[in-house]
């Protein structure tokens, strides 16, 4: 917004009062009295007022009527040329002075709100440094706080391969013990055929195979749903490590459920170990039977 300049009755006042003082009313010693105002607005004005004011005469002194009347002409003679010089000149420099102080008035209200738009410009840019600043901040944070979820998601990773590693490793175990119980039964079916006195030891340790067997089975069931457990942990830990930003509570889950897990293979260790151990056992019991086979017991011995 252009400030508001000063008027002409101002301008005019002023000068009539230095010009009262017997000073003359330049541009300056106005715009020192009034305190402010344009120098061009303050030249245009002063301007208008030395036209607008009476133009005081000086008494001619009085000489005889020839010499008055040959100075006259010889003034007017000489004069007329350069009358209508100074004149012309005038008149051209004060078209031009009325043009530079329109001009300069002009510049002066561009050069004001010229003035207000950078003010505007340099609140908006300290502003926009301040957002730009946060931002950064922000974005920072936020690569730091993907790059731990990242390290996160890797070490689940690798702790997932670890335990499928152990469960591949007990099912291999559990498949030969199954293939060691398979070839024990047809063992076990062969000798009560050809050792009619042993039936009721053999039908004790057929039945306790069975049971065996049947823990086998279970414990085989067991591997096989913690297998489909960790193949759909595997699923999920691989979803995300893709989506780690917004889902560290899912990958908080995903560990949980592989601890379970590996509890889990630890139980269905546990049982094979045992079911190697019974099987150990009947085998020694079968063993024994084939080295001894007529001094059986007529009463099976307690499983």
């Amino acid at each position: 917004m252009a400030r508001p300049g000063v008027t002409f009755e101002q301008v005019a006042a002023v000068a009539d009062a230095i010009t009262g003082e017997g000073q003359q009313p330049t541009i300056n010693a106005v715009r020192d009295r009034i305190g402010t105002g344009s120098p061009n607005t303050i030249h245009r004005h002063l301007t208008a007022w030395r036209a607008a004011r009476p133009q005081a005469t000086v008494a001619a002194p009085e000489l005889p009527a020839t010499l008055t009347a040959a100075i006259a002409t010889e003034i007017e003679r000489a004069a007329s040329s350069a009358r209508a010089e100074v004149e012309t000149k005038l008149v051209q420099s004060q078209a031009e002075a009325v043009e530079l102080a329109n001009a300069g008035e002009a510049l002066e209200g561009e050069r004001d709100e010229l003035i207000e738009q950078v003010t505007e410009l340099t609140t908006e840019r300290d502003t926009l440094a301040g957002k730009a600043a946060q931002q950064e901040a922000d974005i920072k944070a936020q690569a730091e706080r993907i790059e731990r979820e990242q390290q996160a998601a890797e070490a689940a990773r690798v702790e997932l391969a670890k335990a499928q590693l152990k469960i591949e490793s007990s099912a291999e175990r559990l498949g030969e013990q199954a293939a060691e119980i398979e070839r024990l039964r047809v063992s076990l079916d062969l000798e009560s055929k050809a050792r009619i006195a042993a039936d009721q030891q053999a039908a004790v340790l057929a039945s306790k195979l069975e049971s065996m067997t049947d823990r086998t089975t279970k414990a085989e069931s067991r591997l096989e749903q913690i297998e489909k457990q960790n193949e759909q942990i595997r699923q999920e830990l691989d979803s995300t490590r893709n989506q780690a930003q917004a889902r560290q509570s899912e990958l908080s889950a995903a560990g949980r459920e592989l601890d379970a897990a590996q509890n889990k293979a630890r139980e269905a260790r546990a049982e094979a170990k045992q079911a190697r151990e019974e099987a150990a056992e009947l085998r020694g019991q079968v063993k024994a039977l084939m080295e001894k086979p007529g001094k059986l017991d007529s009463k099976p011995k307690a499983p």
